[in-house]
């Protein structure tokens, strides 16, 4: 079990290096008045509303929530959520070729 989880940490990680997979993606980003807390709280509860997947990973200055790996995501995305001092940036970029329209309709009720 070890060994199958170290196997897919370096898949994700060549996966987020590869320049080619990244320059095709075309990341959004949005700006909003409301604290890291706000967001991240209404974003949670609209994605456990919906039943979706998604993790968060804490940085010093906010976090990114992804669902990236879960089992049977067809729509994998990265959404960083970074405090900027009075505002703070929502940046969405997509893994796939597109992003799920319940993810979408979360980020624009929680801005």
């Amino acid at each position: 079990m070890k060994q199958v989880g170290i196997i897919i940490l370096i898949s994700v990680a060549a996966t987020a290096a590869a320049p080619a997979a990244r320059a095709a993606q075309h990341p959004v980003a949005l700006e909003t008045s409301k604290t890291v807390e706000q967001f991240d709280g209404c974003f949670v509860n609209a994605q456990d509303r919906a039943s979706l997947a998604w993790a968060y990973i804490p940085q010093s200055r906010g976090g990114t929530f992804s669902n990236f790996g879960a089992k049977g995501t067809r729509f994998p995305y990265f959404l960083a959520v970074l405090d900027r001092g009075s505002t703070r940036q929502v940046r969405l970029d997509s893994a796939g070729a597109s992003v799920d329209s319940r993810v979408a309709r979360a980020i624009d009720q929680c801005i």
